[in-house]
């Protein structure tokens, strides 16, 4: 039983040898149930997370397929609307770096500096701590 002990250990430690990239573009997986569109929201050699309104079971086998890339992969574990996924082989480090590099972020609208006070508080909680005096 401690075999299979540490080569669990062996597993988990082998598993985050790789480093992973925070990412946020649009992905899809494909199933034999239909397709789930979704975002990549961190990606590897070795794998990926997938956030998605309806995820995939456990252990369930997909094609994850974003920009012009496609992988086979499988779904390791779920949780809520993510779902975490190792390719069935490991993708190029140039892959990686490339999906990095087209990051789709929303950002919101730049800050009026007009609207903002100066010379006052930020917050109003700060005023509602007695001194030490």
């Amino acid at each position: 039983m401690a075999f299979l002990h540490s080569n669990a250990v062996a597993n988990h430690a082998e598993r985050r040898s790789v480093r992973r990239y925070a990412v946020d573009c649009p992905a899809t997986l494909r199933m034999p149930g239909g397709d789930r569109p979704g975002r990549l929201s961190d990606l590897s050699e070795a794998g990926a997370r997938f956030e998605s309104q309806v995820s995939p079971v456990e252990g369930a086998s997909v094609l994850l397929v974003w920009a012009d890339q496609e992988h086979f992969c499988k779904a390791v574990w779920v949780k809520g609307h993510s779902c975490g996924l190792v390719f069935e082989r490991p993708i190029p480090l140039s892959v990686v770096e490339h999906t990095v590099e087209y990051v789709d972020v929303q950002s919101g609208p730049v800050a009026n500096f007009g609207n903002i006070p100066l010379g006052q508080k930020r917050s109003r909680r700060a005023a509602l701590i007695p001194s030490a005096d």
